[in-house]
């Protein structure tokens, strides 16, 4: 009998350890699950969200809140614009243009930091409208150039940069990123696609945009008449196949950033800079120019790279281009 309660007794304990291991099994699962969760959103949010170290910024307010002004910008709200209600007072207007421009300011340290090079103007720019020709749904950057005389040759300047948003679209960090990013490209005349595959790359890779991924640039390619490559003559937002040109010109500038790393682009417009060819071009830069200085910065030819895209394209020398220029120099002074 003894022996009997004595088991009984033995088999309580062992259920109880066994619950209480239990417990210990599945909180632990949980938490384990939990922990899982958390990592899932946190990636989730970084891969969405950029946050930009808060720049030491010299912000003016004027007493209206029509125009605020920083280090790099002259904010201004269109009249359209003040018909909102949450814009329709001048402290609105004040504190909205404030903390707008601190982050435009931290996002022109990122894009200087990120190519080495600074938009041709002291200050950009930047008009808010309710909607802007006619929708919601366009962002744009205009730029005014002039020409002045330098020795024997006639320079390409950017005298003016207006970046042009809808309330709607100035409010996605990454259509900021965008725009901002041809502000800094707008004094190289640089083939559309080449422009555009940049900026989308800055809205992808550091304004954690989400709205392209990198494409098979072999399976997606598309071809002209002339079995050229459709992006070499693609002309951006305007083009029917406007969704895939910045999705395949992205895709070109991403495969060569992570091909040469990230002192790439750098070094190609530090090369741009010291020659100033690009200042003297008729009009928009030729891709084999633009393959001659990548070729420089990649430490290799990559004329058979862009032939593998099937671009329509040439070797060029230092030669080439100063004979090419000299040979369109005249048509620009007539």
């Amino acid at each position: 009998m003894r022996i009997l309660r004595a088991s009984k007794k033995h088999v309580k304990l062992l259920i109880v350890h066994f619950a209480i291991a239990i417990c210990i099994t599945s909180c632990a699962s949980l938490e384990k699950s939990r922990q899982r969760q958390r990592e899932k959103i946190k990636q989730q949010q970084s891969k969405r969200y950029l946050t930009l170290p808060r720049p030491d910024a010299q912000i003016s307010v004027s007493p209206d809140g029509l125009k605020i002004g920083s280090d790099h910008y002259e904010l201004t709200f269109h009249e359209d614009l003040l018909k909102r209600r949450s814009l329709d007072e001048s402290k609105e207007r004040q504190e909205f243009g404030h903390g707008a421009l601190l982050y435009m300011e931290s996002l022109y340290k990122y894009i200087h930091e990120l190519f080495h090079i600074e938009p041709p103007t002291r200050r950009i720019g930047i008009v808010l409208y309710e909607t802007f020709q006619g929708t919601t749904r366009r962002a744009m950057t205009e730029s005014r150039h002039a020409t002045v005389p330098q020795g024997n040759a006639l320079l390409k300047t950017v005298g003016n940069i207006v970046m042009h948003f809808p309330m709607a679209m100035f409010d996605e960090r990454e259509v900021r990123a965008h725009e901002l990013t041809h502000a800094f490209t707008a004094n190289y005349y640089l083939p559309t696609w080449f422009t555009e595959g940049i900026a989308v790359f800055v809205q992808i890779q550091y304004a954690r945009g989400g709205d392209f991924r990198p494409l098979d640039l072999q399976e997606n390619m598309k071809v002209d008449m002339d079995d050229v490559n459709a992006i070499q003559s693609w002309r951006g937002h305007a083009s029917v196949d406007a969704q895939w040109g910045y999705g395949y010109s992205f895709s070109i500038v991403k495969e060569l950033y992570n091909l040469y790393g990230e002192g790439f682009y750098p070094e190609v417009f530090r090369l741009m800079e010291a020659d100033r060819y690009h200042q003297q071009l008729p009009g928009e830069m030729k891709t084999s120019m633009l393959i001659y200085y990548m070729s420089q910065a990649a430490g290799e030819d990559l004329v058979p790279y862009f032939e593998n895209l099937k671009f329509n394209v040439r070797r060029l020398t230092r030669d080439d281009i100063e004979s090419a220029l000299r040979i369109a120099a005249p048509t620009r002074q007539r």
